[in-house]
């Protein structure tokens, strides 16, 4: 009689361990876009492009508390959670400007795909500015989510198996 192997059902993982994991490889790819000296430029800018997909997915995962902050933005509000949602705000607009403006003076990428441009100083200064200030504002992101970031790091990266 053949043994029959039992299964462990798979345990369902949670929003907040997800959210974890896309933040971590949004960071990383952050990271890595941000290092276009280590990775050259055509890495950096396929990177760029890639970054897009998590960036969205990041905002999609609090989409939810997006909509509810906004709904609430000119009534009651802790002052910390409107000041969040701002820094927010200034955040995703600089870092549409940052692909924007990279893909306007795109040196590799774009030319990969037979589109030639010459490169606009005004552009490129524009670009370096805005992906300039995206890192300031990540960094003061990050230090603002700090605990989040701990606690979701010790309830899932640093777990003690069971």
């Amino acid at each position: 009689m053949a043994a029959i192997a039992t299964e462990k059902p798979k345990k369902k993982r949670s929003l907040t361990q997800i959210k974890l994991y896309v933040d971590i490889f949004l960071l990383i790819g952050f990271i890595l876009v941000n290092m276009p000296q280590s990775t050259g430029i055509p890495v950096h800018e396929w990177i760029s492009f890639l970054f897009i997909l998590p960036l969205i997915l990041h905002i999609l995962l609090d989409w939810q508390w997006v909509v509810s902050v906004t709904k609430r933005m000119f009534g009651r509000l802790p002052g910390e959670v409107r000041v969040n949602h701002i820094l927010d705000l200034v955040i995703f607009v600089m870092m549409v400007l940052a692909l924007f403006t990279g893909t306007i003076i795109s040196e590799a990428a774009l030319p990969a795909m037979g589109i030639n441009i010459t490169i606009d100083p005004f552009w490129q200064g524009m670009h370096d500015l805005t992906a300039n200030l995206t890192m300031l504002l990540i960094g003061i992101h990050l230090a603002m989510h700090w605990s989040w970031i701990k606690s979701a790091f010790q309830r899932y990266v640093f777990k003690r198996n069971k």
